[in-house]
């Protein structure tokens, strides 16, 4: 053998030694990863769209076999959970599959660690009896008629695996929204009802002046002009990942910062959640507005995939960094109020 294949073999079989099973397997998964991120740049979006609703077609038949108990649920349509929002100036925590599993006690990889702490304030956040504050939880789990094909059979296996916890917190006399309002283009088929839904999102902030309370990297309404007809926009800048655990650092920054009158959107995941419905309580108005401005920027591309936005972190894109084009833009750094960093 030549020296260089001789070193090879020897790295093979030294790594073989050294790694354990679940080394090897997590080392596996990391080179998958970095193929699947190689071939989604050579082939079209929608040669990918369509891997992955094969990929995926095993799961979603799986799911088609489990009978779920399906409750009866009340939901606002987006039109009347915007007017509540506009006229009474009710604030909107939303609740998705993963803040399901964190108030269910588990823990799983994403940018928040779990702890007790914040799994009860999840919870509590949750069950709020705050009339002033609306909960979102996500409709397509119970309908998905207006998604796409992948979105529908992503939503079958969440109803299959996660309902039961859903259920288990629910309160069937209650109304609630659809946590996915912010959310109202990458999973659906028509693009007229995506461009209805901006725009009556936008009517939130209309005219208002608005204190957007954010994670370090999200960069909301930067490159695109989904904020322009706020009358003016602020920041409070936080930690892109763990926010949780500065969240009463940033509760005095809001109460030092921002009037009640105010309007507070947020965009710094299930943090927001518990902050809607903890600030509601003291009397500001704070609506988790979450991923909208992602949402809005793949709406303008006429985006197919979740894919990367220059100068945003956008963690679906399974990229975990982003460029630094708008940490210098003048219009970004003065509407800066404040940095809750880590």
């Amino acid at each position: 053998f030549s020296p260089a294949i001789t070193n090879s073999i020897f790295i093979k079989n030294s790594l073989s030694l050294i790694l354990t099973r679940e080394d090897k397997s997590w080392v596996k998964v990391q080179v998958l990863k970095k193929w699947k991120k190689k071939i989604k740049k050579l082939l079209p979006d929608k040669i990918v769209y369509g891997y992955e609703v094969i990929r995926t077609a095993p799961e979603y038949l799986k799911a088609l076999k489990v009978k779920s108990q399906i409750p009866e649920i009340k939901f606002y349509s987006d039109e009347e959970t915007v007017s509540l929002i506009v006229k009474e100036r009710k604030s909107l925590s939303r609740f998705g599959d993963g803040e399901f599993m964190w108030m269910s006690g588990e823990s799983m990889v994403s940018f928040q660690d779990y702890s007790a702490e914040f799994a009860s304030d999840l919870t509590s956040a949750f069950k709020s009896d705050n009339e002033n504050l609306l909960v979102g939880i996500p409709h397509g789990v119970f309908d998905s008629s207006k998604c796409n094909l992948y979105a529908k059979m992503h939503w079958r296996i969440i109803r299959a695996n996660f309902l039961s916890r859903l259920v288990k917190f629910m309160d069937v006399n209650r109304v609630y929204s659809d946590a996915s309002i912010t959310r109202p283009y990458i999973d659906y088929r028509d693009r007229n009802y995506s461009a209805k839904i901006f725009d009556l999102l936008k009517r939130i902030w209309d005219k208002r002046d608005v204190v957007i309370v954010e994670g370090e990297k999200t960069k909301l309404g930067m490159g695109n002009d989904l904020f322009d007809n706020a009358s003016s926009i602020k920041r409070i800048i936080c930690p892109a990942e763990n926010a949780y655990e500065r969240i009463e650092a940033i509760k005095n920054s809001i109460r030092s910062n921002v009037e009640k009158d105010t309007l507070i959107l947020g965009a710094l995941g299930p943090t927001a959640s518990i902050l809607a419905s903890q600030l509601c309580d003291e009397g500001y108005q704070f609506v988790d507005i979450g991923h909208v401005d992602v949402e809005y920027m793949w709406y303008l591309r006429h985006a197919i995939l979740r894919e990367t936005i220059e100068g945003k972190y956008v963690n679906e894109s399974g990229v975990k960094t982003c460029s630094d084009v708008y940490d210098n833009d003048s219009t970004y750094i003065n509407s800066i109020i404040d940095r809750v960093l880590s």
